[in-house]
């Protein structure tokens, strides 16, 4: 799997741009605020048609444009495939847009993108992954299995907005005594898909258990993946029932699922030092490679945003032996000798 050219129009702060890519290595050099960072997500939006950071599509639209677009050459599995995502303003609501999606230039599903391109992206703020609330933890496993499985991304979006519906009826029940009629349509709803995603989520998490034991990164410890699964069925449904009315929200269900990473026992984003969390996010990002590989019987590539600044002499070595697996694209500030032929792009 290979990313060999991409122009971006109206993407974030780059107007036009045109880029080539080496096979193996290409390294992106560029001051901070040269949107080094950007070119990466837009390679991951045509990997996964979102962003790994964006909360609204429309963000990634330059200010004062009403679109953008995303044209990547890519080949894979001995294909060639053109492949383009735009992205245009509503003219209604403030947040809104439209996603079009093409492959050699016909209008397609984005479900055919997930089996053609994927991406890892590993930057500093990934560490999120470790320290950061629940909420991170979900959307690393979401971003994964969405990008790889359009039957999961289906299912969260079923889940998500038949969540909010069923939410709506419980405040309404609350405060008004009235609505509940309706709650085992919608039950019904977030019972099916939250089932779906919570196996799906058990399925990746048990991989990276297995694979940080046998196969993940040199310089890790004994790390221990527990999934703190909330887990939806429809006798739990009823049996929280009168509690969520109370509550007027939804208390079961994957929207309330976390993971813990344990080292020796410990969890490591309370107890573990700086250097053994870059460990364990550097374990977990080989785990993600290797998963996705085992998915679509190709390596992804290998996205890695400005992380060297971050990694100490032991850690950097780990990442340069992981370089010659994939196709890999850095961004660096500062220049770096990584001591291997690569493509230099001078932002």
């Amino acid at each position: 799997m290979e990313l060999n050219k991409i122009k971006l129009k109206n993407f974030r702060n780059h107007k036009t741009l045109e880029l080539e890519f080496d096979n193996k290595l290409t390294l992106i050099q560029g001051a901070n605020g040269s949107g080094k960072t950007n070119i990466l997500e837009s390679i991951y939006l045509l990997s996964a048609s979102k962003s790994n950071k964006a909360r609204y599509d429309r963000d990634m639209i330059e200010h004062d444009k009403n679109f953008c677009s995303v044209v990547g050459n890519v080949l894979s599995d001995d294909q060639e495939y053109l492949l383009e995502v735009q992205i245009i303003k509503s003219e209604v609501y403030e947040n809104a847009s439209t996603k079009k999606g093409k492959v050699n230039k016909v209008a397609k599903s984005q479900k055919l993108f997930n089996k053609v391109f994927n991406t890892v992206i590993f930057a500093p703020e990934d560490i999120e992954i470790i320290t950061g609330s629940p909420s991170e933890r979900r959307k690393h496993m979401d971003l994964v299995l969405s990008q790889i499985d359009y039957e999961y991304k289906r299912a969260l979006t079923t889940f998500t907005k038949s969540l909010r519906q069923r939410n709506k009826l419980l405040e309404m029940i609350n405060e008004e005594g009235r609505g509940r009629g309706q709650l085992g349509f919608w039950e019904e709803k977030i019972i099916e898909s939250g089932e779906f995603i919570q196996q799906k989520r058990t399925e990746l998490l048990n991989f990276y258990q297995d694979d940080l034991a046998n196969n993940g990164s040199s310089i890790k410890k004994d790390l221990e993946i527990v999934y703190k699964i909330n887990k939806i069925s429809p006798e739990r449904i009823e049996s929280h029932r009168d509690k969520e009315i109370m509550a007027k929200t939804t208390l079961v269900g994957p929207h309330r699922d976390d993971f813990e990473i344990l080292m020796d026992g410990y969890d490591i984003s309370e107890f573990g030092s700086r250097g053994q969390q870059r460990s364990a996010i550097l374990s977990l990002k080989i785990a993600e490679i290797n998963f996705i590989e085992k998915k679509v019987g190709e390596k992804p590539v290998l996205l890695l945003d400005d992380i060297f600044s971050e990694l100490d002499d032991e850690h950097r070595k780990e990442v340069i032996r992981l370089i010659d697996f994939q196709q890999t694209i850095i961004t660096s500030a500062e220049k770096l000798n990584l001591g291997k032929s690569c493509k230099l792009v001078n932002l």
